[in-house]
């Protein structure tokens, strides 16, 4: 039986770009990158509201020998979600909750589902997601198709770590119901694939006991300008979280007149009692943030850069005190990626014992980027402890990371050409250090590379090849 049927989501942070327009379905995420990008109309569009809508129109397609995309709400991209002359599955109406079991401790939803209206739902009860992404707009079965990254995620893994049991319809209309104990295989393949293996239209999902919204946390704080002290200690924080219930970081590196402005902060959440002064100190902070995100896209363009470095500026000064909830939506509340220069991000998941070799790396290759082409003005990578039995093919005592290479891109500079080098040599890295890239980010087109590059390629078959006519992907966001 459906227990929530109405949308109660907020405004997102990138107003320019809605996701619930007709012309929305031309785009995907590269539009942040590449505000100048061409449409990529679809032909059709089917609109399912059920598993058996889902089996009709995979059916229809597959009579048809067609391609089915399927879409949430476009924030993938490496043209998973999006294409000329396509047909398109959007799952928005699939977005019920259809049972919570506190007994079990798990929701159950559509794969259209928005998680915050999820986690919205749950909070009424004393419950929450363990992990959900920093975007109001994110999708359960988007997120189960890419992996999923909290600055939980050092407890409770991937968001693919917290699902239990999902249902999919596969390329031939064929429904299958799997989990952690039926058909482990299958389940496995299934996440993580963005959308290779079919659409995914249920999901079990593992919840917390944990009020959000009320229960403040202590920021600890590390700040510092100097690169080798800030890979050193965030290094030890990545390795040993300690009691911190979520912790994140951040380095950047932002060009000035007068030369580049580095600062590195890294925040670990932990503990403390609570009383009427620290949640007063939580509100005011984040109220400022997201009056600062608010504002940001509905300036002239001049004020609007300066309310973006405002908002990185309270980034980096993060509040002493913060509520569970505003730390999953930070960075999102704050800053507009619409705003100021076009922004691109490669996201990197690898070994906690590599961190400090990939850090470097990928940091010098993005400064000589913007050295010896232009085509990269600010930089900053944002970095999150995980330790996840999926990455780790069932052992979840191994740790890993995530390292987001998040720059501002000169579109008159970073041509197709700049972008594809800069990419291999960023999977060149990778590969060389035993990691993966989050895949819903621009990786390389070579499938022998991408193969090596995807942590679903471990527990897919036939070499990590998708099967069926619709290989299409999935939108989801890290």
């Amino acid at each position: 039986m459906t227990v929530s049927q109405h949308r109660i989501y907020q405004p997102t942070s990138h107003e320019a770009y809605p996701h619930d327009t007709l012309s929305s379905l031309a785009y995907d995420w590269e539009r942040v990158a590449d505000p100048g990008i061409p449409p990529r109309w679809p032909f059709k569009v089917y609109l399912p509201r059920t598993t058996d809508d889902v089996v009709k129109a995979v059916k229809e397609v597959r009579e048809r020998d067609e391609r089915l995309i399927v879409r949430g709400h476009g924030h993938s991209s490496n043209n998973l979600v999006t294409g000329d002359g396509a047909t398109v599955m959007l799952t928005d109406r699939m977005n019920q909750i259809i049972d919570v079991d506190e007994r079990k401790r798990t929701v159950t939803v559509q794969g259209g589902t928005v998680l915050f209206e999820v986690d919205a739902h749950l909070a009424a009860r004393g419950w929450g997601l363990s992990i959900i992404g920093d975007h109001d707009h994110i999708t359960a079965g988007g997120f189960a198709s890419v992996g999923g990254i909290s600055p939980a995620s050092h407890r409770y893994g991937l968001f693919v770590d917290t699902v239990k049991e999902l249902e999919y319809v596969d390329w031939d209309g064929a429904v299958h119901v799997c989990g952690r104990d039926r058909d482990p295989g299958r389940f496995h393949r299934v996440l993580a694939g963005t959308g290779r293996h079919g659409v995914i239209t249920t999901l079990t999902i593992e919840i917390v006991r944990v009020d959000k919204y009320r229960t403040v946390l202590a920021n600890h704080l590390l700040l510092t300008a100097d690169l080798d002290d800030y890979i050193r200690r965030s290094a030890e924080l990545i390795r040993d979280p300690g009691d911190a219930l979520m912790e994140r970081g951040v380095w950047a590196d932002f060009p000035t007149p007068l030369g580049a402005l580095r600062l590195g902060q890294f925040s670990s959440y932990h503990e403390t009692p609570q009383n009427p002064l620290k949640s007063l100190i939580n509100r005011a902070a984040y109220g400022y943030q997201q009056l600062l995100g608010y504002w940001a896209g509905r300036l002239p363009t001049a004020m609007d850069e300066l309310v973006k470095y405002l908002g990185m500026g309270a980034i980096m000064l993060s509040p002493l005190y913060a509520s569970g909830k505003n730390i999953e939506r930070f960075t999102d509340q704050v800053l507009d990626a619409t705003v100021g220069d076009p922004t691109r991000m490669l996201v990197v998941l690898a070994p906690a014992e590599r961190y400090e070799i990939l850090f470097r790396r990928l940091y010098d290759l993005a400064v000589e980027e913007r050295r010896d082409s232009g085509g990269i003005t600010f930089i900053s990578v944002y970095v999150k402890a995980i330790r996840s039995a999926y990455l780790s093919k069932g052992d979840a005592s191994k740790r890993h990371c995530e390292l987001m290479l998040y720059f501002g891109v000169n579109p008159a500079q970073m041509t197709e050409k700049v972008l594809e080098r800069l990419v291999e040599r960023v999977d060149d890295i990778v590969i060389d250090n035993g990691g993966f890239r989050y895949m819903h980010s621009r990786t390389s087109t070579s499938p022998e590379r991408r193969r090596l590059l995807d942590p679903n390629a471990m527990y897919a078959q036939n070499g990590g090849k998708a099967r069926g006519k619709g290989a299409g992907g999935t939108s989801g966001k890290a």
